[in-house]
């Protein structure tokens, strides 16, 4: 992967389903970095790390459902995390193994997100379904059409 790729490409996250990390790309961390000096500037501390392992316990709740279930299809699940100047797309993938939950694996791409403005609509009118910190997945509500 050249230089170019790093800087403009997904952050790359994958975990083990006890949230160790196996792998972080360079571009996962500046991403992670950058809005973790966002939210310190601001006097919020370790905002980051919060909302990223909440992502990844849900991953891993949805996953344990799905192997007690003996469904071994991948899925995957969104959330936004950060503020109104740096926000980070999580697309979190569950990657369920027929041997277990230890063997599976968590897979997060992160790459910068700028929410759409809709006309006529400030962002905090916007329902919580849509916000910036909802998540929609295989599993939501939304996604099996409840």
């Amino acid at each position: 992967m050249n230089q170019e790729q790093e800087v403009t490409g997904p952050g790359i996250v994958v975990l083990s389903s006890s949230l160790q990390v196996l792998h972080m790309n360079w571009r996962a961390m500046a991403l992670l970095n950058q809005l973790e000096r966002t939210a310190q500037s601001i006097g919020m501390d370790r905002a980051v790390a919060a909302p990223l392992h909440q992502h990844c316990q849900d991953i891993t709740e949805a996953m344990q459902a799905r192997l007690a279930a003996n469904n071994w299809e991948q899925f995957h699940q969104y959330r936004t995390i950060g503020d109104s100047y740096h926000t980070i797309l999580l697309k979190g993938f569950g990657l369920p193994d027929r041997r277990g939950l230890p063997h599976s694996r968590i897979l997060i791409l992160l790459s910068p997100h700028t929410p759409a403005s809709m006309p006529g609509i400030s962002r905090r009118e916007l329902p919580e379904e849509i916000s910036e910190n909802g998540h929609f997945g295989a599993d939501s509500p939304r996604a099996i059409g409840m």
